[in-house]
């Protein structure tokens, strides 16, 4: 009888010991969704930032190209001046 109870006892304690592990996977697990969550926003901000830079170096590119054509222009109309 007391061999039985204290078989009892030491599978309370058993199960106890695997409730608490449970609960501690399930906050760990709990903890890694929001980390997981949190990562896939900043990833997505990341990407929009990436886009918009992207975009503002073709814009200032396409500026870039246009005054550097505007002055090569008057740079070649300021020589065919000085030269006449």
């Amino acid at each position: 009888m007391i061999h039985l109870e204290n078989k009892i006892k030491e599978l309370e304690n058993k199960i106890k010991e695997l409730e608490n592990k449970i609960k501690e996977l399930e906050e760990q697990l709990q903890m890694e969704k929001m980390v997981k969550k949190s990562e896939v926003e900043l990833n997505k901000e990341l990407s929009e930032r990436i886009e918009k830079h992207q975009l503002h170096i073709e814009t200032l590119i396409k500026i870039n190209e246009q005054y550097s054509n505007t002055i090569a222009k008057l740079r070649f109309t300021l020589k065919k001046i000085i030269t006449d």
